[in-house]
């Protein structure tokens, strides 16, 4: 069901298009999908050469016949030369069987899976433009003092790290399995050839990289002084250690820039507009769109949130787009170079209307598909993983590229 709509009321850049779609997978052995164009390209009216328009509603609707059926519930936001040109959704969020159902929509918070890596990549950037640090700059400086890396891994920059090009091993997302991914033999091989094999531990050692720097660039403590905080890593590495001040680094440099109205408490458990809430009053993760299978509930990543878990509406999501499209979080050179090296971004589709860079996430029943199209954002988030529109990019660019139509 439509939530809303609103029509978009600015101009793109005259030409006549027909366009052609096609439908393929994107995966990170071919990053981009290209779109051929067919047909006349300069169409007219009454002898003048017609104007095309991104139509918010056409878009729309597109998607939701799309989602209609395929899943229990969805939601999805769409800015344009930045304004909210779309928003609307349909299903639940918590199912008419299950106590205090919800219906979904663009307002409805649920967990985006890795999608969060997105915002995880801008809060990483913000961070080392803050304090000057480049991306080229090694990640081993700003680890635990009483882990000991490898001498590959002392090797890896923020920038291998944010675009999976380490080679890692991922032995599990505790404080030990993350010491024996920095401390163990690493697949040199990938490491040597710079290839690009996607692994969450890339970011969630970033939910421990970061409060590091801000430490060491904040604080003068001794390694001494380090290391008797480490020596209570039940303590350290929690939700109100490490977890704690990586959150308030998302919220500083990220929520707060793009001027979320809740930037202070948003978080990667289920939480409401007071703070954080009952799990089973959250959206749900159902195994079929249309089924009484009961639901998954939204685990607490709130200790280590660097790769997933982000509990978050499409509404806010597409502010965060937004901000960091306006440099509003990083400045727009980096933000032009987070997009060309996938740093944050999955793929590349090669469209009409030039290049569209996408992510996605899928977990515990969720799928999710984020797009920056340069003068658009979009963001489509649902809560079973029965349709195809966090696998297929081509099915969110297909739409847009339809949705610019001669006015």
């Amino acid at each position: 069901m439509k939530t809303q709509i609103i029509k978009i009321v600015t101009l793109s850049f005259v030409l006549g298009i027909s366009l052609f779609t096609t439908s393929c997978k994107n995966n990170d052995v071919m990053p981009e999908t290209n779109f051929a164009e067919t047909g006349n390209h300069s169409a007219t009216r009454s002898g003048n050469l017609a104007i095309l328009q991104f139509d918010g509603e056409k878009f729309g609707k597109a998607i939701e016949t799309y989602m209609n059926g395929k899943v229990a519930g969805y939601g999805y936001n769409v800015m344009h030369d930045g304004v909210l040109v779309a928003g609307g959704g349909g299903g639940w969020a918590r199912k008419q069987f299950e106590s205090n159902p919800v219906k979904h929509s663009y307002h409805q918070r649920q967990g985006i899976a890795s999608s969060t890596k997105f915002v995880t990549a801008l809060a990483t950037v913000a961070l080392l433009e803050k304090y000057k640090i480049p991306l080229s700059a090694y990640v081993y400086l700003y680890l635990p003092v009483s882990w000991k890396p490898g001498e590959t891994f002392k090797k890896i920059t923020f920038e291998r790290l944010l675009a999976h090009r380490t080679g890692l091993v991922n032995n599990g997302g505790t404080w030990e399995g993350f010491k024996k991914t920095v401390e163990g033999p690493i697949q040199q091989d990938e490491f040597d050839a710079n290839i690009r094999d996607y692994d969450n531990i890339n970011y969630a050692l970033l939910g421990i990289i970061l409060p590091y720097v801000v430490i060491k660039k904040t604080q003068s403590l001794t390694n001494q002084q380090l290391l008797a905080l480490e020596n209570f890593s039940d303590n350290w590495y929690s939700v109100n250690g490490l977890g704690f001040q990586f959150r308030n680094i998302v919220r500083n440099y990220v929520f707060k820039p793009a001027g979320l109205q809740y930037w202070n408490i948003m978080d990667y458990a289920v939480w409401n507009n007071y703070g954080l809430m009952n799990a089973e009053l959250g959206t749900k993760g159902y195994p079929s769109a249309n089924g009484t299978e009961p639901g998954l509930l939204k685990g607490d990543t709130r200790i280590n949130g660097g790769a997933g878990g982000l509990y978050i509406s499409p509404n806010e999501f597409g502010q965060i787009q937004l901000a960091a499209a306006q440099g509003k979080i990083v400045t727009d050179e980096i933000y032009e170079e987070m997009k060309t090296k996938r740093l944050g971004f999955d793929g590349i589709v090669n469209g009409v209307r030039g290049k569209y860079y996408w992510k996605n996430g899928g977990a515990d029943n969720h799928e999710t598909m984020i797009f920056d199209m340069g003068r658009t954002q979009i963001c489509v988030f649902a809560n079973s993983g029965t349709s195809q529109i966090g696998n297929d990019a081509t099915i969110i660019a297909n739409a847009y590229d339809s949705a610019w139509v001669i006015k």
